[in-house]
């Protein structure tokens, strides 16, 4: 029952907190559409108020995400902006969304944090390579593409083992894999179910993490050890990346985990009689400014 009544709070609170964003855009909702307009001005109409309140649908995850971080520096699933918008209604139509952390999975620019390859990082990567059918060489040469100088571990230049020269920069979206060499089409497409592309190396949230993650990070870690730590970060998240190596008696892997996150994505859809849309963005949280969009992507549902 006290989860219940938690869940109903958040949701209520998840709600008043759209109903102030949505604002102006509620308001050209109210206008009611003359009778006998043409279809074609009904669909104009649902569709300039689905674009209004997707601005709408933006102000709201920016505003949830900027209280959340006045709460504290821990991220976790208890927290607000972890709670579903249900279909809300507006008039003429509804709105739902949700937000969710980008660094629950693995971020491909983590096998070279500012441009210096991370071992820890990139054993992890060959193992979720591993798991969906990608050459587990292929991480080496991607670390290789990001880091920022242009020799390899065994002091090769990249030219000469590759044959031309590599990017020496952040990733920044997952098609750039196919500038390097040996990614396909099919490994990228079976990457992009498990890792993302941020604009920087950011560490992997150790409260929002899925188990197989957590299990490829920790092989040396039982079913069950894991299966427990994943009930005791449900009752207690853990307040750093470490807290969760040392409840699996694990060394800790530098740079990989930490328990807190700045980067985001939300989706809202929204529906009217004759328009429907679906808004997806990306949001960057710095610890010391509010949250900006960073990319934002509008389509019909």
């Amino acid at each position: 029952m006290k989860t219940s009544r938690h869940q109903s709070r958040g949701a209520a609170l998840v709600i008043a907190m759209l109903l102030t964003a949505l604002g102006a855009a509620v308001a050209v909702q109210m206008i009611v559409p003359l009778s006998g307009w043409m279809e074609r001005e009904y669909r104009a109409r649902d569709t300039q108020a689905s674009y209004t309140l997707a601005d709408a649908a933006s102000s709201w995850a920016i505003t949830v995400l900027a209280a959340d971080l006045r709460l504290g520096p821990i991220d976790h699933y208890g927290e607000i902006w972890a709670t579903p918008l249900p279909p809300t209604p507006v008039e003429g139509g509804t709105i739902e969304g949700r937000i969710t952390d980008l660094q629950s999975h693995f971020n491909l620019n983590n096998l070279a944090p500012r441009g210096v390859k991370s071992p820890a990082n990139v054993t992890l990567a060959k193992a979720l390579f591993t798991q969906v059918g990608v050459p587990v060489n292929l991480v080496d040469t991607l670390a290789d593409a990001i880091d920022r100088d242009e020799l390899t571990d065994d002091g090769q230049s990249e030219r000469q083992r590759y044959g031309r020269a590599l990017r020496n920069a952040p990733l920044v979206r997952l098609a750039d894999l196919l500038d390097v060499p040996g990614f396909t089409d099919a490994f990228v497409r079976n990457l992009a179910a498990v890792m993302f592309v941020l604009p920087e190396a950011s560490p992997i949230n150790a409260n929002t993490a899925s188990r197989a993650l957590l299990a490829a990070a920790f092989p040396a870690a039982n079913a069950d050890t894991i299966d427990q730590a994943l009930l005791r970060r449900a009752q207690q998240p853990f307040s750093t990346g470490g807290d969760l190596a040392t409840l699996l008696g694990q060394p800790t892997l530098e740079g990989v985990f930490s328990a807190n996150s700045q980067y985001f994505a939300v989706e809202a859809v929204i529906r009217f009689d004759r328009a429907a849309h679906r808004v997806q963005l990306q949001i960057a949280r710095p610890p010391a400014a509010r949250p900006v969009v960073i990319s934002r992507l509008i389509s019909n549902a």
